[in-house]
């Protein structure tokens, strides 16, 4: 029942939002994050840390956070972002590499997890424009976990 209500709920969200009649409280990057989120299979809680702190730096218009790991999706170890932020207006692409990371990265610096690819970093008008997100390279690193596969 609770998956059912989500799912209308979300579809609701997004029929409302594509005619302008959104109401208030589906509005605005942090209600369209929660909407996300109740409505994936998983999430976990580094998935969640990481939609916070971009949610938080940059107040996105658009927002993606997938779990990429390969494996079991609870380890949690590789990650896809997509932003569309005005916050990316006038820098250049790696400039907004860069603040994304900084952004996700844990307060020492580090990653926090194995593998961080950055799908698209884009302006409201650019992602109007092209709302292409390039395919996932296979990953030829470890598991995140130290170890070789």
């Amino acid at each position: 029942k609770e998956v059912c209500r989500l799912c209308c709920l979300h579809m609701l969200a997004c029929l409302g939002a594509s005619l302008g009649l959104a109401p208030a409280h589906l509005r605005g990057p942090a209600a369209r994050l929660a909407l996300g989120r109740a409505t994936r299979a998983f999430s976990g809680p580094r998935q969640a840390v990481i939609e916070e702190r971009l949610a938080s730096a940059f107040a996105p218009l658009h927002v993606v956070v997938e779990n990429t790991s390969h494996g079991r999706k609870e380890d949690e170890s590789h990650f896809k972002v997509v932003v569309v932020s005005e916050a990316f207006e006038g820098k250049r692409l790696v400039g907004r590499h860069r603040a994304v990371n900084a952004a996700v990265c844990e307060p020492d610096g580090s990653l926090g997890f194995h593998s961080l690819e950055i799908g698209a970093a884009k302006t409201p008008a650019e992602w109007e424009l092209d709302s292409a997100v390039p395919p996932s390279p296979k990953c030829a690193g470890g598991d995140g976990r130290g170890m070789s596969r």
